[in-house]
């Protein structure tokens, strides 16, 4: 029984939690909202500080793209020298609409080769709102990044169905990324979001529920020889209700789930190292009979409430609409 953590962090322009801003045409708009960033002005620090003290080896995602405007080495660099100092992990976070191959192209390698000339060895990747296709695969293995952690096991995004991937880090198909395959990119998915490990809501049951969300992969791990992944995953403007304001139940919640793993035998891993040792080993590639625990805590007249119904019918609808508008 082997039990691993990875914990990362998207550290990325607060306007993207409002889902505006980041396309806007308005300068005026984007450069006030830049300036006011407390996710990554006082996030980052009291992230890095919490991981500290709780043992934790974690991934900084950190945005960068082909505008500098939107750059976080050029604005915020000091997030850089933080990671740095807590020696943590620094991946590269990208978001984009377009899903051709030549935007992805430009947009990633513009983040990339921006890190590299300062001297950043970035051998992870998290797509912004864990949009990833084949493209992505493509663009990653001409850089030489290794690792993606982009998609959700039991999520969907855009055109893209997390439902079928498998629950351990894995190898994707060049044509179907959701797929086994023989892409040299291995992708760690976060674990099944069914399982609510996740802090999104002020909810008292959240905590509750992320608890048997990792009670759930331990009682997994005594039933196969390969690691089983607890994925704790958060953005750096989540510390902060829109108008600057820290969370006290946020950080409340987090304490909370932190404190329980430390009663389980768990191996704190940042992207790279679990990475790392998965091929080092040789692990293959594995699929789990987990419980919809999100469901539960869901109203009957909750569509998440009835996994089969969402898994089976409604995101497919929902792919379908993405592909027939011509979208992600």
């Amino acid at each position: 029984m082997t039990l691993w953590l990875i914990t990362d962090v998207d550290v990325e322009f607060d306007s993207l939690r409002f889902d505006q801003g980041f396309f806007s045409k308005n300068k005026s708009l984007n450069k006030a909202i830049r300036r006011h960033n407390p996710g990554l002005i006082e996030g980052v620090p009291k992230l890095l500080e919490f991981f500290n003290k709780y043992d934790i080896n974690a991934t900084f995602h950190i945005q960068e793209q082909e505008d500098p405007a939107f750059s976080v080495l050029f604005n915020h660099p000091k997030v850089y020298d933080l990671v740095e100092d807590y020696n943590q992990e620094i991946s590269l976070h990208v978001h984009m609409k377009e899903a051709d191959y030549c935007s992805r192209k430009k947009e990633i390698s513009a983040g990339f080769d921006r890190q590299k000339k300062q001297g950043y060895k970035v051998s992870s990747f998290r797509a912004g709102s864990y949009f990833i296709n084949e493209n992505t695969v493509k663009v990653l293995e001409e850089l030489g990044v290794d690792y993606d952690c982009s998609p959700i096991k039991n999520f969907v995004v855009g055109s893209m169905r997390f439902y079928d991937i498998p629950d351990s880090p894995y190898h994707p198909n060049y044509a179907d990324v959701t797929r086994i395959g023989n892409a040299e990119v291995l992708i760690i998915p976060v674990t099944n979001s069914r399982l609510g490990i996740a802090i999104h809501e002020d909810n008292d049951f959240e905590l509750e529920l992320m608890k048997k969300g990792v009670q759930a992969l331990y009682s997994a791990s005594e039933k196969i020889e390969q690691p089983v992944i607890i994925y704790f995953t958060t953005h750096s403007w989540k510390l902060f209700n829109p108008n600057g304001s820290e969370r006290e139940w946020e950080a409340r919640r987090r304490r909370g789930f932190f404190r329980f793993l430390k009663d389980h035998d768990v191996t704190s891993l940042s992207v790279c190292e679990a990475g790392s040792l998965w091929k080092e080993k040789g692990y293959e590639s594995y699929f789990l009979d987990l419980p919809d625990l999100v469901g539960s805590y869901r109203s009957i007249y909750n569509p998440l409430r009835h996994f089969r119904l969402v898994k089976h019918v409604l995101s497919r609808i929902y792919t379908l609409k993405y592909r027939l508008l011509g979208e992600p």
